[in-house]
């Protein structure tokens, strides 16, 4: 998810205070709508016009009870029909009703609709003045018929007209495993595209840069280990999911550091931060968490981001990159546990592991902020310490595989690490998930804990 940047400390809540300007769409609706948890979204193939602010949405989904339920609440819907047959537009309260035969297995429901051009810093939907969509966390109803429950993952086809002839769109002709509703975008710019090369597994990546200064040197720079660390996320954790290419595309948000965002197969990253290796690999990384496994609750954040954090820093360091751990802690962890800087809600100290589901404010929770990535990848790093970095590497493949496609708990994690561990270590990672996880205050000596730690 919106990362930060090796120079600024300014990310998540930059990108929040915009979020909520239009977080749920352009009619004050709850981010989460009342979608049966029975309802199962499985593909949705998008076809945007960009020029004109108009699209068709094509679902394919398992009705609950008879019915078809969708988020619309920023779209303006002219024609839906169930099946071929046109239907009434029924929406109340920006939700979308639509009868299903109730002995249907799967229906395919197409919505054609306008959406609306959001203003360059609303980051809720289309911002044609940035050339780019972002719809995370739960705006994708003011891009596309959508459910934003977490649960319900999904695959996407997409095409994409209305641009410029002098302008390149990136975008995913087709996701192929089930993400987040969030997982696609769109970016359009001026694009060069540099051939990073494929992986072992076969895997085809790319990084595609807008023009500027040392505009190909600083996308080289940023893409070094790129290729590397890919292909140790693959060895080491599992298949790729979302295709048989993937790549990074520079975005200009339009503002200071704010990282990237997990739109895979083709993930964005900020200009302010298209050359630090950190970033590139880190949103590569959501990959396999985040996006290849989902969160089933706002409240397991850290199972994505703490996990990604670990992953991407383990990945680095293999493949002979640089060492972000103590980067990780001078930089974050201690301005966070010794709350020097109080101003920043990046920085904020919080439990990262709430133990509710889908109950918190997440926009206005401390539990998304850095805090979250910190305090998790030091809970990695020292189970990895623990077990040994390569038996934690086993341990996360096992869940990955247990669960790619799907959503999961953070607490299916820890239950994991500890039925691969023995008695003694299970007490000790009970003690590493107090620490670390559950308690607002950090642990003692916790910079030398997180820093130091078996390569």
């Amino acid at each position: 998810m919106t990362r930060r940047s090796r120079r600024h400390i300014r990310t998540i809540a930059a990108v929040a205070t915009l979020a909520l300007a239009g977080c749920a769409g352009t009619e004050d609706s709850p981010p989460e709508k009342a979608i049966p948890l029975t309802q199962d979204i499985e593909t949705t193939d998008l076809a945007l016009d960009l020029d004109a602010l108009t699209a068709t949405a094509t679902v394919r989904v398992r009705p609950a009870d008879g019915v078809v339920t969708l988020d619309v609440a920023g779209l303006s819907l002219s024609r839906v029909t169930v099946d071929g047959e046109e239907v009434p537009l029924d929406v109340v309260d920006g939700t979308l009703t639509v009868p299903a035969d109730p002995d249907a297995d799967t229906v395919i429901v197409a919505v054609d609709y306008t959406f609306p051009a959001r203003g360059p810093m609303m980051f809720d939907g289309w911002m044609p003045a940035l050339g780019v969509s972002f719809v995370w966390p739960y705006s994708c109803s003011n891009l596309f018929p959508c459910n934003p429950s977490l649960e319900d993952g999904l695959s996407f086809t997409m095409a994409v007209t209305g641009v410029d002839d002098a302008l390149t769109a990136i975008y995913p002709a087709n996701t192929y495993g089930d993400g987040p509703t969030y997982m696609a975008a769109v970016a359009v710019g001026e694009y060069t595209r540099l051939d990073l090369g494929s992986t072992t597994a076969g895997t085809q990546l790319y990084a595609w840069y807008l023009p500027g200064a040392n505009a190909a040197a600083r996308a080289a720079r940023g893409t070094e280990h790129l290729v590397a660390a890919f292909d140790y996320f693959e060895q080491t954790y599992g298949p790729y999911n979302f295709g048989p290419e993937a790549g990074t595309v520079e975005v200009d948000w339009g503002a200071d550091s704010w990282g990237g965002m997990e739109h895979h197969p083709y993930f964005h990253v900020g200009t302010f931060d298209f050359d630090d290796e950190e970033a590139q690999v880190h949103e590569a990384a959501h990959g396999w968490f985040g996006d290849g496994v989902r969160l089933a609750c706002w409240e397991d954040f850290v199972l994505s981001e703490g996990t990604t954090t670990y992953i991407a820093a383990r990945a680095l360091e293999q493949v002979d990159g640089p060492s972000e751990w103590a980067y990780y802690v001078d930089d974050f962890l201690v301005p966070i546990c010794e709350g020097s800087q109080p101003n920043d809600p990046t920085l904020v100290n919080t439990i990262v592991l709430p133990d509710t589901c889908n109950e918190i404010d997440f926009e206005n929770d401390a539990v998304w902020s850095l805090t979250t990535y910190m305090k998790g990848a030091c809970f990695y790093e020292e189970v990895g310490d623990l077990l040994g970095p390569d038996a934690l590497d086993l341990i996360i493949a096992e869940f990955y595989a247990d669960h790619v496609g799907t959503a999961a708990r953070m607490q299916d994690m820890i239950t994991l690490l500890k039925d691969r561990a023995d008695p003694a270590q299970g007490a000790a990672i009970d003690a590493l998930v107090d620490d670390w996880l559950l308690s607002y205050d950090c642990p003692e000596d916790y910079a030398e804990r997180c820093r130091n730690h078996t390569p």
